[in-house]
């Protein structure tokens, strides 16, 4: 059956099966990614992440690379076209074997677009750092067509290196980048950043405290002008990075995150930066603890068409504004169509709330009371155009699912909530993009239709993925059936002599 069809169309089918197309698009994970349920071994409904699924996804699409390559010949001749075309590489002894390969076979790295690492918990020892850092130095040398790349463990000692090589060996055709680094780093990073001309997107995060004084020596008197840079993610104390970033050229930035995690002081001046970098925005997600100026904020961005921020913020002069349920703007906001709500710990009374509110009660009634009084301000009046306001803590959402919903003396903020929505005309959504109070059902607790079916939607196109990966599987079995019907030539000798004998 292989010989019979031609190559362009093996390649069409391989293309279907190994499912990776979305792996080459200059895009990272947001907080609007959709989180999904799964239930884990102990029959225990589990959050997965949007970063988890991904990775889940490519280990699916590294299995059937794997299974195409190790078939017949004719597939593994024309599997090297997908199996180095992306590579997800979860183990780090795996980089010692991919850089052996690519050291004995240069070609294998020319087909390489995305790499990336990302840790993963093993009882087995980790090799040197230093071996990991020649290896992946290695291997990014033989990838001359690197469009992506990925790297989720912290970058110590290492990074210098890594950053020389990536402006050395892929200046040009790096477009999205995602790294783990000290905050001391922030020199060498600069010094990156005006090295790769065509970045589209980055996602870095700061690990470590910052410094009491930042030296960046030269670095520090950088304008970089990033003419591609589209997308923008800062998370941990990343201060220092914002404050050189005010005076920098960033015409095309559409999308900024910033998540200062558990950090409270030394914040930047986000409204300067904003001042700045601002006006072309379409995507602002602030995830911060202390409060801040929302108004000012989107006044500094007129282009906003979703923006996230801290129900728990305290915002500045809401008790003297005469119209209360409208001190979150100075002027309704013509285009903001998506909000995004961070934190709310408190509000439903589940999970850590409902023990804390044990120890101090006052705290928790003040911080539900902003809760309230920030949510009456997500209108039509303030924002014309709103279509639906997603509660984005994973956390919360895991504990009302254990709570089985909000707690009783919460259950009037749920319902107030959500017909305060009805009547907006504005969708009320959890982080799996479902309405919020949808809790995950067991398989046997949902409704059936006539012929027996789940309701559960099924993805278009995904029958017919299934079927093609049974068709390969089926494939592989019968070449490995057929090389074992085929005698070896040591007993095709046998046989014949064994005819002419007789």
């Amino acid at each position: 059956m292989v010989k019979h069809l031609p190559d362009e169309l093996w390649l069409d089918i391989f293309e279907m099966a190994v499912e990776d197309s979305d792996f080459f698009e200059p895009v990272l994970p947001t907080t609007f990614s959709e989180s999904t349920w799964f239930k884990n071994l102990l029959g225990v409904w589990t959050l997965r992440v949007p970063q988890e699924t991904i990775n889940n996804a490519q280990r699916r699409s590294m299995f059937t690379k794997k299974a195409i390559m190790n078939t017949c010949r004719t597939w593994r001749r024309l599997g090297y076209e997908f199996y180095y075309r992306s590579i997800f590489c979860s183990n780090p002894w795996n980089i010692q074997r991919l850089c052996g390969l690519m050291d004995r076979n240069s070609e294998l790295g020319q087909r390489t677009r995305r790499l990336h690492l990302h840790p993963y918990s093993s009882t087995r020892p980790w090799p040197a750092l230093e071996v990991i850092q020649h290896s992946l130095v290695s291997i990014i040398r033989h990838c001359p067509k690197l469009e992506i790349f990925i790297v989720n463990w912290p970058l110590s000692v290492s990074f210098s290196t890594v950053a020389n090589t990536l402006c050395t060996s892929v200046p040009h055709s790096l477009r999205v980048l995602q790294l783990n680094i000290p905050t001391h780093a922030l020199a060498k990073l600069i010094y990156m950043l005006q090295c790769l001309p065509n970045l589209q997107t980055a996602q870095i995060e700061f690990d470590g405290s910052p410094p009491e004084q930042m030296r960046l020596g030269a670095a520090g008197d950088l304008e970089l002008t990033l003419s591609s840079l589209e997308k923008l993610s800062l998370r941990g104390p990343f201060q220092d990075f914002i404050d050189q970033a005010i005076a920098w050229h960033l015409p095309s930035l559409k999308l900024l995150s910033l998540d200062f995690i558990n950090y409270r002081e030394d914040f930047p001046d986000l409204v300067e930066f904003l001042t700045e970098h601002g006006s072309e925005l379409t995507f602002l997600d602030l995830n911060c603890i202390p409060p801040l100026d929302v108004p000012t904020i989107l006044d500094l961005c007129p282009m906003l068409t979703t923006f996230t921020f801290n129900p728990d913020w305290r915002i500045p002069d809401w008790e003297n504004h005469p119209f209360l349920e409208m001190f979150i703007v100075h002027q309704p906001h013509p285009n903001i169509t998506t909000i995004g709500l961070n934190h709310l710990m408190y509000a439903f009374g589940v999970g850590y709330a409902a023990t804390y509110n044990q120890v101090d009660p006052f705290v928790t009634h003040s911080i539900q009371r902003m809760n309230d009084v920030n949510f009456a301000a997500i209108n039509k009046r303030n924002f014309p155009r709103l279509q639906r306001i997603r509660v984005l803590n994973t956390t919360l959402l895991s504990d009302l699912e254990k709570n089985n919903g909000p707690s009783q003396r919460c259950y009037e903020r749920w319902e107030r909530w959500s017909k305060q929505c009805q009547r907006e005309g504005v969708r009320l959504e959890d982080c799996t993009g479902a309405t919020l109070g949808t809790l995950p059902e067991d398989p046997e607790d949902e409704e059936e239709d006539d012929d027996g079916s789940s309701l559960t939607d099924v993805p278009p196109g995904s029958q017919h993925l299934t079927t093609l990966r049974e068709l390969l599987l089926e494939c592989r079995k019968m070449n490995a059936q057929r090389e074992l019907d085929v005698p070896s030539p040591a007993l095709q000798m046998i046989y014949a002599s064994g005819s002419r004998s007789s």
